[in-house]
């Protein structure tokens, strides 16, 4: 009789703790997808214009930026508001000139 229920003890304990670990991952994947724009940061867009530079569209706090970088210099290039640059996107509209061809590092 004792080892009947040393027996159901272990499949009880093992029952406990396959559900408890199933409420945690479960848990934690809510918790995960629920938090994953918790960044005000975001790249929207990215170029790379050769191995070593690139252009980023960054959205920050309903503003965006024109952001060149290379591994030694960031640079804002420009500064849009999220409404305008949307809005731009979608018309096809260009605001600033047409970009001049830049020489080859």
């Amino acid at each position: 009789m004792a080892d009947e229920l040393s027996w159901v003890r272990w499949v009880t304990a093992l029952f406990v703790v396959a559900i408890a670990m199933a409420v945690s991952f479960v848990a934690l994947r809510r918790v995960q997808v629920s938090n994953k724009n918790w960044l005000p940061i975001r790249v929207t867009g990215r170029v790379r214009l050769n191995r070593s530079a690139e252009l980023m569209l960054v959205e920050v706090e309903n503003e965006r930026f024109l952001i060149g970088a290379t591994p030694a210099n960031i640079n804002t290039i420009a500064k849009l508001s999220g409404e305008a640059a949307v809005g731009q996107a979608h018309s096809g509209k260009q605001t600033e000139s047409s970009p001049q061809k830049s020489r080859p590092d």
